[in-house]
């Protein structure tokens, strides 16, 4: 049912964007898992992508 489900990311928060905005997909969007949005949102303002990556590569994944 997930297959092929991914969320999109705005780099720059759409709540900090004053006036007209035009937005590139390229320069200000990422596509990211569900579960990684939610974190990356964990804080206002949110994560930057860099930074979650940077406390994923430190927290060790049990299988």
């Amino acid at each position: 049912m997930g297959r092929e489900f991914i969320h999109v990311h705005h780099l720059n928060q759409l709540s900090e964007i004053r006036g007209e905005h035009k937005t590139n997909p390229i320069a200000d969007l990422c596509p990211v898992c569900p579960n990684c949005h939610a974190m990356l949102h964990k804080r206002s303002p949110a994560y930057k992508i860099e930074e979650l990556k940077k406390i994923i590569g430190e927290t060790k994944i049990l299988n």
